[in-house]
């Protein structure tokens, strides 16, 4: 709906105020990372922006980079994510440093960002892994492909529990349950399968 600002820096940090002409100043939300990288107050400033529009509340989310924004807008499709939780992750990292971590399966790192527990990194792991654009990963050299690194691993995992009649959420639960017990099952696909369903 709103694409981006172009106007004048009137308040700087997280809770920014950009002029747009017409006496008109629009309160902009940012992360900690993109507060940092604004100029100084009164010059002029460029932003990406997302309109998150709620029954009780609009609030306006400002970006720096539209690489940011495309990282913004993939977190908050994930349930669970709303918002808040992903403008704290980009607040602690980097769109590309996310991106990393989703496609390397590394919930580890996930997890050490605000609002992200155990749970809500494995769901993110699963729903974007390959789902990162390239212009989010930027130069990392990742593989990609359904059969390379943990993501690929856990998805082909969920693939044969699913054709075996198991619900997506339960050979999901199942498969992370299994890697938990023993991170290394997840090397070895079929072994894998059989811990799961040992668990179930």
């Amino acid at each position: 709906m709103i694409a981006f600002l172009d106007g004048i820096l009137a308040i700087a940090g997280t809770e920014a105020v950009v002029t747009i002409g017409g006496g008109i100043g629009l309160d902009v939300q940012l992360s900690a990372r993109s507060a940092d990288r604004l100029p100084a107050v009164g010059q002029p400033i460029k932003l990406w922006t997302h309109l998150s529009v709620r029954e009780d509340n609009w609030a306006l989310f400002g970006f720096i980079e539209a690489e940011e924004r495309a990282m913004f807008r993939l977190l908050i499709s994930v349930t669970g994510v709303g918002p808040k939780v992903a403008m704290g992750m980009l607040s602690r990292a980097s769109g590309e440093e996310i991106a990393q971590a989703l496609r390397t399966g590394d919930e580890k790192a996930l997890v050490r960002l605000p609002g992200i527990g155990k749970k809500s990194a494995a769901r993110l792991i699963v729903e974007l892994g390959q789902r990162i654009p390239e212009s989010v990963l930027g130069g990392m050299e990742i593989g990609d492909g359904v059969g390379s690194g943990p993501v690929g691993g856990l998805r082909e995992a969920l693939a044969v529990l699913q054709a075996m009649g198991l619900a997506p959420a339960a050979a999901e639960q199942a498969l992370l349950v299994a890697r938990q017990r023993d991170p290394e099952v997840s090397e070895d696909l079929e072994g894998w399968v059989r811990a799961a369903l040992r668990g179930i």
